[in-house]
């Protein structure tokens, strides 16, 4: 065989290699997150923090998400009974680690605080709000909508009694472009934190200031000061 034959034959043997079916695949996987509110869309914030308040500790969780979205693939619901998992669509990090983060930096935003705790924290750790959260629904739909659905729950950081309990159901459209489900969905996590904070507002409203957190902290100094001062004059004595 000559060379011009063999190079031919070799240009033959790429040619069937590349179209066939065990050649590797490009990775057309495509990533997706989940977004906070913007500072514009929080620019009529709640009342939270006005003047003369301390900033409120918030603890967030725990969440219960549903194993069926505690996936790296984007989920759509294409009926009641039937889900569609994307070959392509993943979303960057897990979709409740995801939700908890935006949860927590959308009620930073709208309760003008930074510090916001994720659960566990550390018991030494005083909050004055606790939000626990039950999502149930939180994908798309082949129609074009959006759906979360989610029980939440705002307990009292140092006494852990329920003060306030709802649900809120939020849609919205899903717009053109691959990142259509995930800025929906983003907005009604949105929707979500807004009500949140609108009640933890309302609470903290009515709240003596004595149940805060620094005055918790300092009525626990000042107890432990007259306990060892007590424990002193007892020695004394």
């Amino acid at each position: 065989m000559n060379i011009k034959s063999m190079l031919i034959a070799l240009s033959a043997c790429v040619a069937a290699a590349g179209c066939s079916p065990l050649a590797p695949q490009p990775d057309r996987s495509k990533f997706f997150i989940l977004t906070p509110l913007s500072e514009g869309a929080t620019s009529a914030a709640t009342p939270a923090s006005t003047a003369g308040n301390s900033p409120l500790t918030i603890g967030i969780g725990p969440i219960d998400f549903p194993d069926y979205l505690r996936r790296l693939e984007v989920v759509t619901r294409s009926s009641p009974n039937q889900l569609d998992l994307s070959a392509e669509k993943r979303w960057g990090e897990p979709l409740d680690k995801n939700f908890e983060r935006v949860l927590g930096e959308n009620l930073a935003q709208l309760l003008n605080t930074q510090q916001i705790e994720k659960y566990p924290w550390p018991r030494k750790t005083q909050v004055d709000y606790q939000v626990s959260i039950d999502v149930q629904r939180f994908e798309t739909s082949t129609d074009g909508q959006s759906q979360l659905v989610a029980r939440w729950v705002i307990k009292d950081g140092g006494t852990g009694k329920d003060l306030a309990a709802s649900q809120t159901t939020a849609s919205a459209p899903v717009g053109s472009g691959e990142t259509g489900a995930s800025i929906a969905l983003s907005s009604d996590l949105g929707t979500l934190s807004r009500e949140i904070a609108s009640r933890i507002a309302e609470l903290r409203n009515h709240r003596t200031p004595a149940t805060s957190t620094i005055e918790r902290q300092r009525q626990s100094a000042v107890s432990a000061r007259a306990k060892d001062l007590n424990s002193a004059e007892s020695i004394a004595d």
